[in-house]
Order: structure tokens, then C-alpha cells, then sequence
């Protein structure tokens, strides 16, 4: 009989960690273009921090919320509330980890590993906080829905949820398998990091300056938290399984 031309063979599952592993390789020839892109990010950030300390970016940033304020239809405010909420304490805190513990509850400990890295670099804001010692934005000069006591600039929603919805966003995108889990994950989480800035600024408790800090500071260590778990995935599933011992016979 004539074997059927064209037809092609699957990788027979011993083959299937080389063939990932392979897969992983191949990316890596991409790691220098994303450390390179991320750097690049972070130095805008620098940039942006210098205009705020030594420039007088309200010329800009009032007009703007003030236009934005101005949008104020049907349901805009709950959503702008709905987005903001999950950045406020315990929620901050809780959402990551239960992402975390159900990554680990489903034997993906790399990536439940990473996605805790991803949430514990979102405390940079912090520390540029401190040095920056920017004012929230005021009520005499916008709309202030609530008052803050910490500093504005960057915004913290913004890192957190350009991190650890960016990564999930990355997770869903290169595991999952194509269907409707894997599309409404990367609309949710898509919309959040898009949506959580012009809630920052809607509700007048930052300035849009500290959202585009935010945004950057954000994205560039995603970018480095990304390269790092593609770094350790492909070394990781690169190494050989040892052979197994035969037993002796007697």
C-alpha cells in the first residue's frame, strides 16, 4: 500500500519538552530586542519624571481633566468607580494573589512565580513617590471625587495593573489555546489596563501626567519581568532529563 503524501507526523511525547524547549530558544533570539525595548522605556519614564519635577506640566494636565470630567453620561462614573476599585487596598492585594494561588492550584508554578515578581516591582511607585513628593490634584482646580493623602506621581493603579493584568494579558495570549476563555480573558484584561487611566484622571486623583508615568513605568518592567520568565523557561525546559538507572540483574 502507498503511504498518503503530506500528511505530517506529531511529535511523539517524549519529543514534546525538545520541541518546546525549541519553541523557548527561538524566543530568546528576541530577548536582546525586548531588553533593548523595555530600557528604552523606562528612560522615557526618566524623562517624564524630569518634566514633572523641573517643568510646569498642569499648563497641560489641568485642561485635560477638566475635558475629561466633562464626559459624565449614563453609566461613565460607575465605570470609571468599577475600574479604579480593584487598585484600592485590601483589593490590590487580593486580586494578584488569588491569580496567583489559582496559577499554582493549576501546576503553572513558573508563571505564578513570575506573576508575584510582577506584582512585587509594582511597589517601584513607591519609591519614586517618595522622591518625587508630587501633590494630588486639588479641588480648586478640578473635580476631586475623593481625597488621597499619598503622592501622585505615578500613578500606582496604573504600574500595578500595566503589570500584573499586562502579564496575565501575555499568559493568555501564548498558552491558551484559541476559543472564548482566551478571548474574554484578553478583553478583560486589555480593557483594565486601558480603562484604569482615564478613570485615575475622571475621578481627580491624578493628573494625566502621572497616568502616562505610570504607563511607562509600568510597561517597561513588564517588558523585564517578560523577558526574565521566557529567560528561565527556556534554560529550564532546555536541560536534558536524566536517564533513569536500568536495574541490575543479579
Amino acid at each position: 500500500m502507498m503511504e498518503r503524501q503530506g500528511a505530517v507526523e506529531a511529535p511523539a511525547p517524549a519529543e514534546q519538552p525538545l520541541v518546546e524547549a525549541r519553541k523557548h530558544q527561538q524566543a530568546l533570539i528576541r530577548g536582546g530586542a525586548l531588553v533593548a525595548l523595555g530600557i528604552g522605556v523606562l528612560v522615557l519614564f526618566g524623562l517624564i519624571t524630569g518634566a514633572v519635577l523641573f517643568l510646569d506640566p498642569l499648563v497641560l494636565d489641568v485642561p485635560i481633566t477638566r475635558e475629561l470630567q466633562e464626559i459624565n453620561y449614563g453609566p461613565v462614573g460607575t465605570l470609571m468607580a468599577a475600574v479604579s476599585a480593584p487598585g484600592f487596598w485590601p483589593w490590590n492585594y487580593v486580586f494578584p494573589l488569588v491569580i496567583i494561588i489559582g496559577l499554582a492550584v493549576l501546576r503553572r508554578i513558573a508563571e505564578a512565580a513570575f506573576l508575584a515578581l510582577a506584582a512585587i516591582v509594582s511597589g517601584t511607585d513607591e519609591i519614586v513617590k517618595a522622591l518625587v513628593h508630587r501633590g494630588r490634584p486639588t479641588a480648586n482646580l478640578v473635580h476631586v471625587f475623593q481625597n488621597l493623602t499619598s503622592y501622585s506621581f505615578p500613578s500606582g493603579h496604573v504600574t500595578e495593573y500595566t503589570l500584573i493584568f499586562g502579564f496575565c494579558f501575555y499568559l493568555a495570549f501564548t498558552l491558551l489555546r484559541r476559543g472564548l476563555l482566551r478571548t474574554l480573558l484578553l478583553i478583560f484584561c486589555a480593557a483594565m489596563i486601558l480603562l484604569v487611566g482615564p478613570s485615575r484622571i475622571w475621578l481627580g486623583q491624578h493628573w494625566a501626567s502621572d497616568v502616562v508615568g505610570g504607563y511607562t513605568l509600568g510597561l517597561g518592567l513588564l517588558l523585564l519581568v517578560i523577558w526574565a520568565y521566557r529567560t528561565w523557561e527556556a534554560r529550564h525546559l532546555a536541560q536534558p532529563t536524566p536517564p533513569r538507572d536500568l536495574p541490575s540483574r543479579g
